[in-house]
């Protein structure tokens, strides 16, 4: 391979690394190992399948996160949905507790007024004083 099939190899790989095409890296590594090549121009093309193997591991860890994030949401919002599921029940049987307990809460405070002694001396004063009013 001559210098400048070379150069123009090296040029159109670069071109596509720039482009985000990962496919012509194979030209790279003949340049590489092309012992009739310059070593500046071999040291270049190993710089750039250096780069090309960083940025692949970038894309890759990235993609994994993506992934992971993506099942982690996924899973999130199972969780999120039954909290809401779990919490309209509970919600529900609290109102119908709360209906429960206050209605029977006051029968039962209402009932413990009207048997009290006080509640019945009250009675009979208030009888007392109304026949007194009707009486004048």
């Amino acid at each position: 391979m001559t210098m400048e099939a070379a150069l123009a190899s090296l040029a159109k790989t670069c071109e596509a690394i720039a482009n985000g095409r990962f496919d012509d890296i194979d030209d790279l590594y003949e340049v590489i190992t092309n012992e009739a090549v310059p070593g500046e121009i071999r040291a270049l093309a190993e710089s750039f399948a250096g780069m090309v193997v960083q940025v692949e591991a970038r894309e890759f860890h990235s993609s994994q996160l993506i992934s992971d994030l993506s099942e982690t949401k996924r899973q999130l919002e199972i969780a999120e949905a039954k909290l809401r599921k779990e919490n309209a029940e509970l919600k529900t049987r609290l109102d119908k507790f709360e209906v429960a307990y206050d209605e029977t809460e006051a029968q039962m405070e209402v009932q413990k007024v009207a048997e009290s002694d006080y509640f019945k001396s009250l009675q009979s004063r208030a009888k007392q004083l109304r026949s007194r009013f009707k009486s004048s």
